[in-house]
């Protein structure tokens, strides 16, 4: 079947009821999205080839992740620290206090060895514990920008093969560092792996699966995280010294090997550089795994690349850039809102579960707890942000979190109550992350979504560089909870500055905004 064939083919199907509705009219947003639709009809929308993909490529990648940006928890958790020699001094010695003569200190934590205890991250070299987490959050921003460029410039697949061997060595790396600086510069570059195999990931499962799996998907990306979290507990309680810890948790790590063999390009992305013949022959191998026809394939191809070169026709006589989100009012004022939202889901998520996990006396079921919360929450805000809207369920997420932070200000008497509080937190955090992600998407047009999910995503980034100085802030105890409660309330007037987007057709061009 040739391409004009295969056009009134589609042409019929989508005007059985009303058969003038689109005549002579190929750009009608009706026919676009049967048109769009035509990658699924062809190897399927979410059958074993997705589900397979989508296993491999979220699982190692979201769980490996979390360990990596929440591993600070174990390698530099509460301790107590004494001195041991003052020299000639026979003064009385206090708990966790500094001495300007004092000749070596003993440390004290549930841990054997943390990198405090290694480096002597105490007194004046406190805030380095700190710094190394925010050195690991900025290789996440760098990495976000580098690996998105490799995606799109060399393709998904040697995108997440490189992020993910690269997460392999250094993982591997860091038990060995000899020093603090060596450990915080292979951190920084962990970091850049990390956000290498998580941004090209989630683009991966949603270029495979159909439009109409693409809001499940989406909601399931984000549930191994929580996995992963859960997990991270076990190693730190059996393996009570950092280095052996970290050996622990890089071992794992190993399966991204097997993305050299197995990780398959994405179709979409073949298409979109000419490179129809692998297009086809991995559609083929998709549609086999589906139990689908695998004939005609190679006019599939054909017919999605014509109606790329359509769009990307219009794309060129439009083109958007970052200045439009600040030039424009109808966008600055929703790029402004949006990156504040961002900006706090970084600083109460990262922030308040290194806050909950380091404070704790009980810092392995606080963790558990929390990540388990994360589940239903991630769960519940599809549902919710079907149902009440965007807008509503962004704002009842950041409330309930803010009130749950609060409850962190209280003695540690009230252990329990504090530990089920941070984890509803932590679950009201990642619930409006969810929610944020396609909130911010349907805010902007198309030819402008990307940049503004990026911007906001630099934001988040930059909150979770701050976070770790919050969380770790030794001085007034009732200070953190006090900022982690405040901050979402921040963000709840941010989302009230912005317009609902449940039920509204989605912007294509800057002229519809």
């Amino acid at each position: 079947m040739n391409n004009r064939d295969d056009n009134i083919k589609v042409y019929t199907i989508s005007n059985r009821f009303d058969a003038t509705k689109h005549e002579n009219n190929v750009d009608k947003p009706e026919e676009k999205a049967d048109q769009g639709d035509k990658l699924a009809k062809a190897i399927g929308s979410f059958g074993t080839w997705q589900i397979l993909i989508f296993l491999l490529a979220t699982v190692p990648s979201k769980i490996s992740g979390i360990w990596a940006q929440l591993s600070i928890i174990y390698l530099a958790p509460k301790t107590t620290f004494v001195c041991v020699d003052r020299g000639n001094t026979t003064a009385d010695i206090q708990n966790s206090t500094c001495y300007e003569d004092c000749v070596e200190y003993e440390y004290f934590s549930i841990f054997e060895s943390s990198i405090i205890s290694e480096w002597g991250l105490i007194c004046e070299k406190a805030w380095l514990a700190n710094f190394t987490q925010t050195m690991y959050m900025f290789g996440v921003l760098v990495g976000s920008i580098v690996f998105g460029f490799i995606a799109d410039r060399y393709g998904r697949r040697p995108g997440i093969t490189i992020a993910g061997l690269l997460q392999l060595c250094c993982s591997a790396a860091v038990p060995f560092c000899p020093n603090y600086w060596t450990f915080t510069a292979i951190r920084f570059i962990l970091g850049t792996a990390t956000a290498g195999i998580l941004v090209i990931s989630f683009v991966i499962v949603v270029e495979i699966v159909g439009p109409s799996k693409r809001e499940l998907v989406a909601s399931l990306y984000h549930i191994p995280l929580s996995i992963g979290e859960m997990l991270m507990p076990l190693f730190a309680y059996y393996l009570r010294r950092w280095n052996i810890y970290s050996i622990g948790l890089a071992i794992p790590h190993c399966i991204f090997l097997t993305y050299i063999f197995l990780m398959p390009e994405s179709p979409k992305w073949l298409i979109s550089v000419g490179r129809y013949d692998e297009a086809s022959e991995t559609m083929i191998k998709a549609a086999a795994r589906n139990k689908l026809p695998t004939e005609g394939m190679r006019n599939v191809v054909d017919s999605i690349n014509h109606e790329c070169n359509v769009d990307r026709a219009r794309r060129e006589e439009e083109k958007a850039s970052y200045w439009d989100l600040v030039r424009l009012p109808s966008l600055r004022m929703k790029n402004i809102y949006s990156c504040v939202a961002w900006f706090i889901l970084g600083v109460s998520f990262y922030g308040g579960t290194q806050y909950v996990g380091q404070t704790s006396s009980d810092p392995f079921l606080s963790v558990v707890l929390a990540a388990a919360f994360q589940v239903p929450g991630i769960a519940f805000s599809g549902y919710f942000y079907k149902k009440f809207g965007r807008r509503n369920t962004s704002i009842a997420f950041f409330t309930i979190c803010a009130i749950s932070n609060a409850i962190l200000a209280l003695p540690e008497s009230w252990h329990y109550v504090k530990l089920v509080s941070g984890a509803i937190a932590a679950a009201c955090a990642a619930g409006a992350f969810s929610t944020m992600y396609i909130f911010t998407s349907e805010l902007f047009p198309t030819v402008a979504r990307n940049m503004a999910i990026g911007a906001s995503s630099t934001c988040s980034r930059l909150g979770s560089m701050i976070a770790p100085f919050i969380a770790g802030y030794k001085g007034a105890l009732w200070l953190p909870p006090t900022i982690f409660s405040l901050v979402p309330l921040l963000a709840v007037l941010a989302c009230l500055c912005l317009p609902e987007t449940k039920g509204k057709k989605l912007a294509d061009h800057l002229d519809e905004c």
